[in-house]
């Protein structure tokens, strides 16, 4: 009832509150230009609001202020003598805050008869790979269906499979929730997500605070040899520094939960910025004394320091905390028809220091000690007899410590290189009850249970090389070595960037990406130290082409192929990687071989309009194919295999009052094995068809999210105001077929249907 009247007072808000905004307020924004290579201030840089005749200078450390700034959204534009123009969008300035904006800005090659002085609105990476989308806070913040969840606006990119709306686990061109890996502010992080599922990268929602991103860089395919142990994605993600002019404060409240966060200055040097969240389902619950099946709740806690040592040295210490509490009482199992019971325990921890020594023309140094750790304490026993299905007390930590240096040579040489080393402890405690694999054969107990110490070491080195004005060859290689498994395994990667004009560019990439295999898989049996390291081989071909200054359209054709991917003689025609989707992570296994292939092909269109006047918009497309070969040698789907993707996101911004945003996904049905109905019917249990594996699949899956935002400028105050909805015309997409125990029959489980959302941020 509670958040009904909430929900009712917010629509009021939308309808009466025009007369209430005060008429006009001001804001100012501030921020610094450096070169995007070597970090070094840019003094002197003109900076304008585009459209306005507001603007100013860079200082001699690259500073610069702009006062007295009516609220509202704007475009900042950047030039310097010798260096390319850059453009900002997304620019919010608002009541008595200070807005802040820093620009990298690359140096301007020098064309023959051509002179090409568009402002550049993409943001520009130093090596410019492949498979790279470049994300901005506000980008993020307002992304329809993603209620500030950072993996689910990356759903919307192309090569990114549609999973479950429930769970938000990257499926990135074929690969798996398990080949993703993450950085905060250079740092490693095993898990972004509250629920975290052990052996994986996915949960259930984002942990991070997206207030708190400065920006994104998603790699899907083709990155850097500064990234490794991970076959598939890399997200790298740039928390901002707090406010070093004032306090700030900031209140929260959704249909997600409620929190605050707070920043200011440390001294002159320096600046801090904390928040907390908490969801209130477990409140609204036990205060309306309503039986729910089940009562999630969950929290964080997040923090960043700033300190500036000298003007060549910057030191900044992060902490991030989630905390996840899960229960289903048996009697509401067994009224709910829900075949499990018990309650789930999840930590997640990650925080550490980083160096960052900026050298002047010749480069910087980046040096992060960090820690993360994910806990699991978990139960969950079968309804209809009380057997238990599986039960964890486990914890996996690493210690990392980290330092890569990009170095400026001359004109046509730059090198980026590395190491890293890891410290890896691992308490498991696991009980896999005894069980019938999916086609019925008898799975006895299996206890995992051992503590593990393990280092992992890495170096890399790459050069890039620029022999002529229009071309760059990047090559390079990295090397790991596991202790656990006394694996020492090379990544050799090769690219090529080849600028056909000043709005058309060309680009090929290949090379070998290996990861290690999971602990929580690992100590299940000694052998499996034995079990080579799996690998893919990416290859890609890609276009860039600017249709205008603010549009950009990316076409890439790519094509992974798998070695050395784990398999189980029990279940030969079944591919172990993708059982980290199941609830309960990876199964109980007794033996394992190294000999599975997999191959992911597929073309990739994405075109992408930044917001420089009232419209802005994203559209995604791509068609793939992807197959695993199992023990008995024959080729099936992989369990992710979307084949036909295609998402419209876009959104439009008449006033600086009010934004609107829409966002429509297609995916094609993914595969799924159905069930042996007579054998099920026998087992009580399902059995799934082993003449059928992968072979059917689910119908196609469509929706159309929402949201509409607004804003309210007090005299020293501002309020954000929104309101969304999820899958508006709520089509029933299914999510899977599962077996009643209880029933004994086949059920069909579904996606969320239609689901309002709402949210309050108040800055003060």
């Amino acid at each position: 009832m509670k958040a009904l009247r909430t929900l009712i007072i917010i629509t009021i808000l939308f309808v009466i509150t025009p007369s209430l905004t005060i008429a006009v307020t001001h804001g100012t924004i501030k921020g610094q230009a450096t070169d995007l290579e070597t970090g070094e201030p840019l003094p002197g840089a003109s900076v304008m609001i585009r459209g306005t005749t507001r603007g100013g200078n860079t200082d001699a450390q690259g500073f610069f202020t702009i006062a007295d700034v009516a609220v509202g959204g704007y475009v900042l534009e950047v030039r310097y003598v010798g260096y390319e123009p850059v453009v900002k969008t997304d620019v919010i300035v608002r009541s008595e805050r200070i807005t802040t904006v820093n620009f990298g800005l690359r140096e301007q090659a020098i064309e023959i008869g051509e002179v090409n002085i568009a402002p550049r609105y993409f943001a520009a990476t130093e090596d410019k790979p492949v498979g790279t989308t470049h994300l901005s806070r506000e980008e993020i913040r307002r992304a329809p269906g993603s209620v500030g969840d950072l993996s689910r606006v990356l759903m919307a990119l192309p090569g990114v499979a549609k999973v479950n709306d429930t769970r938000n686990n990257l499926v990135v061109r074929g690969g798996s929730p398990l080949e993703n890996g993450y950085y905060v502010d250079g740092m490693p992080v095993s898990n972004i997500n509250h629920f975290p599922q052990q052996g994986s990268s996915g949960g259930a929602l984002g942990l991070l605070n997206v207030d708190f991103i400065e920006d994104v860089q998603f790699y899907t395919g083709g990155f850097s040899v500064a990234y490794g142990d991970r076959l598939s994605s890399v997200t790298d993600i740039t928390l901002r520094e707090g406010n070093r002019d004032e306090f700030d404060g900031q209140l929260d409240l959704s249909v997600l939960g409620a929190g605050a966060q707070f920043e200011g200055p440390l001294g002159e040097r320096g600046s801090w910025m904390v928040s907390g969240h908490r969801s209130y389902f477990d409140l609204i619950i036990r205060e309306a004394n309503v039986e729910a099946s089940t009562i999630p709740n969950y929290g964080n806690v997040q923090g960043k320091v700033c300190w500036d040592v000298s003007p060549t040295h910057q030191l900044e210490m992060l902490q991030i905390l989630g905390l996840d509490h899960s229960r289903i009482a048996k009697s509401l199992a067994l009224e709910n028809r829900e075949d499990t019971y018990g309650r789930g325990d999840w930590s997640s921890y990650a925080g550490g220091m980083g160096w960052r020594w900026m050298w002047g023309k010749r480069g910087y140094s980046r040096t992060t000690l960090s820690r993360s750790r994910v806990g699991w304490d978990m139960e969950w026993p079968k309804t209809k007899n009380d057997s238990l299905l599986d039960a964890t007390q486990s914890t996996e930590a690493e210690w990392t410590l980290r330092n890569t240096e990009h170095v400026i040579l001359n004109d046509h040489w730059r090198m980026n290189s590395g190491i890293e080393g890891r410290l890896l402890t691992a308490d498991n405690n696991t009980v896999y009850g005894a069980h019938l694999d999916p086609f019925g054969s008898e799975v006895p107990e299996i206890r995992v249970a051992g503590e593990e110490q393990s280092v992992k070491l890495g170096a890399f080195l790459a050069w890039q090389w620029r022999p002529a004005l229009r071309w760059r060859l990047t090559f390079g290689s990295r090397l790991d070595y596991f202790d656990y498994t006394e694996h020492t395994t090379v990544s050799p990667r090769l690219q090529v960037d080849y600028d056909w004009t000043a709005s058309t560019s060309f680009t090929a990439a290949c090379g070998r990406f290996q990861q290690s295999l999971p602990l929580v898989l690992l100590q299940q049996n000694s052998t499996f130290r034995d079990l080579t390291d799996p690998s893919a081989d990416h290859y890609i071909l890609g276009m860039r082409q600017l249709l205008s200054a603010n549009t950009q359209m990316t076409v890439e054709v790519y094509e992974k192929r798998y070695s050395n991917m784990p398999l189980d003689p029990a279940t030969p025609s079944l591919f172990v990687i993708d059982e980290s989707y199941r609830e309960g992570g990876f199964s109980g296994h007794t033996a394992l071989t190294d000999n599975g292939r997999a191959f992911a092909r597929g073309v990739e269109l994405l075109i992408q309009k930044k917001l420089a006047t009232q419209l802005h918009g994203v559209i995604s497309g791509s068609w793939s194919k992807t197959q695993y070969r199992g023990c008995n040698k024959v080729w099936h789907n992989r369990r992710y295999d979307n084949q036909l993707m295609f998402t419209v996101e876009g959104g439009y911004k008449p006033n600086r009052n009010w934004e609107f945003g829409v966002r429509w996904v297609f995916a094609g049905g993914v595969p799924y094995t159905p069930f042996d109905e007579a054998a099920s019917v026998a087992a009580g249990e399902g059995i799934a068809d082993e003449n059928r594996v992968y072979g059917d699949r689910l119908p196609n899956y469509h929706a159309l999210d929402v949201r509409v935002d607004r804003r309210f400028h007090f005299r020293r105050t501002n309020l954000i105001v929104y309101l969304a909805a999820w899958n508006v015309y709520n089509r029933e997409n299914v999510a899977g077929y599962s077996w009643s125990e209880l029933d004994n029959r086949r059920t069909e489980s579904h996606q969320w249907g239609f689901l309002p959302a709402f949210g309050l941020e108040f800055e003060y």
